[in-house]
């Protein structure tokens, strides 16, 4: 319960702003997307129609520093897909944050999409911290806590502050040059491990929010002696061997008590009750598949052997933003779905392939569509992948197991040529049988070309009997 499409409760009780055309949806989206070039740009800045102010005075100085800016629109007064295509062409996103861009479903969505796309992400205040914070829902304040900001808070000092933000865009510039590798290679690898080295290069030089700075100090302070407890040789145990020393196993609600009580200032600063229990389901199904038990085993797959502090923390909450994330982006309602579809390929990440993957298995069946095109236009294909698309094609959505065929048929899997034909000749519904046999031609071969041969002499021989008149 922690998405637009089944509830509201992540958004912290917040009520977020809607203009008209958004209403409409992707429908919306759809009918009226802008198709026009957007130039490359060193900063994209996102902002609300009455933050254009702050917006113009961020973009002049970074202009006089011979940064290249776009700011053409408000994220709430945009074309449909315009600002999707601008985060696309940018190398750094700035967000200008205020109540009003806070509650912004616009602001919200275009922040997940430059966050599952790996952009570096600048946030500049309008306010102090303590107001701007309390607009935050819980989505956007996991995503943005670790992240560079700067908060204008201060008239006497509004020189400095600026200084400070062209400095944090400049330093993550120069980081975003660091990370230019392909991510192809590593799909496979561990997608926490390679989307969190890409956010603490972001941030090493970069002046984090003082409520990741301020959560840390708590948790460094009340869990003096948890964290930074050592065994014999000398080295930082793990969150496990703290709690539960050399067993192979505990019961989950043993599990689940540990986590409350080594992480409750995080979690209390953070998160309400309700999303803390999200988080708790959320490392349930994913670290232990569900199980009563929590194992040594799993939890050490999901952690990692790095002996660092709060790692196994750090792959809990991005996890859980990742979640967020990719919920918001690819959501029926979201304002730039159709832009994040039409460029996963300059973007699939080992963590937005993961991402995807967990999305076939959503409980909305639009969203298990919406991920298996999405993961076709990655085109990435190996093994997990072509089983979870064949998988889909035995979904009880329509919708789901059309967009199976069209996905496999695109990527081009052999080995799912007989599960499309089975679904050719079988399924109720000719919109999933006609998306089977585009498949099969897509994917051709001797297999798939046998099989629409026999078939299509079958069809042609009924269509001559029935046909023939009994006399």
């Amino acid at each position: 319960p922690l998405f637009r499409s089944s509830s509201a409760s992540f958004r912290m009780g917040q009520k977020h702003s809607h203009d008209s055309h958004h209403h409409h949806g992707q429908e919306g989206e759809a009918q009226a997307i802008v198709d026009v070039s957007v130039e490359p740009s060193d900063v994209m800045i996102c902002f609300v129609a009455s933050d254009h102010e702050m917006a113009k005075r961020v973009a002049d100085k970074l202009d006089t520093r011979g940064l290249s800016v776009w700011n053409e629109h408000s994220a709430d007064k945009a074309p449909p897909g315009i600002t999707g295509k601008a985060l696309m062409q940018t190398k750094v996103f700035a967000f200008i944050v205020s109540e009003e861009s806070a509650c912004s479903s616009f602001c919200e969505d275009i922040v997940s999409f430059a966050y599952i796309s790996n952009k570096p992400i600048v946030a500049a205040a309008v306010s102090d911290e303590g107001t701007i914070q309390a607009f935050l829902n819980a989505g956007l304040r996991l995503t943005l806590a670790e992240l560079p900001w700067v908060y204008f808070d201060d008239a006497s000092r509004k020189k400095q502050k600026m200084d400070d933000l062209i400095k944090n865009v400049n330093d993550l510039l120069e980081k975003a040059g660091q990370t230019e590798s392909d991510d192809r290679a590593e799909i496979g690898r561990s997608s926490f491990q390679s989307t969190i080295r890409k956010r603490d290069l972001f941030a090493t030089k970069a002046q984090k929010s003082s409520i990741a700075m301020e959560t840390s100090t708590i948790l460094e302070a009340s869990e003096k002696g948890k964290e930074q407890a050592v065994d014999d040789a000398g080295k930082l145990m793990t969150f496990w061997e703290r709690s539960f020393g050399d067993a192979a196993d505990v019961p989950w609600f043993k599990f689940q008590q540990a986590f409350l009580n080594e992480y409750q200032s995080r979690l209390q600063r953070l998160l309400s009750d309700d999303n803390t229990q999200w988080l708790l389901h959320l490392l349930r199904n994913e670290i232990f598949d569900g199980d009563d038990e929590a194992t040594r085993e799993k939890f050490m797959a999901f952690r990692g052997k790095s002996r660092e502090k709060h790692v196994f923390w750090k792959r809990a909450s991005q996890m859980a933003i990742e979640k967020y994330n990719m919920h918001q982006v690819f959501d029926m309602d979201s304002s730039v779905r159709l832009t994040a579809v039409e460029n996963l390929s300059k973007f699939s990440s080992p963590a937005v392939i993961d991402a995807l993957l967990k999305l076939l298995d959503d409980v909305d069946p639009n969203i298990r569509a919406v991920a298996a095109i999405s993961l076709a236009r990655t085109e990435v294909t190996n093994a997990k992948i072509s089983e979870k698309l064949i998988r889909s094609l035995k979904d009880p959505d329509r919708l789901v197991r059309e967009s199976g065929c069209l996905a496999l048929g695109h990527l081009k899997v052999e080995k799912a040529v007989s599960h499309i034909v089975a679904l050719w000749r079988n399924d109720a519904i000719s919109h999933v049988r006609g998306a089977a046999e585009v498949a099969l031609t897509n994917i051709g071969g001797a297999e798939a070309e046998k099989a629409i041969h026999m078939t299509k002499v079958l069809s042609d021989e009924m269509k001559v009997l029935g046909k023939a008149r009994t006399f």
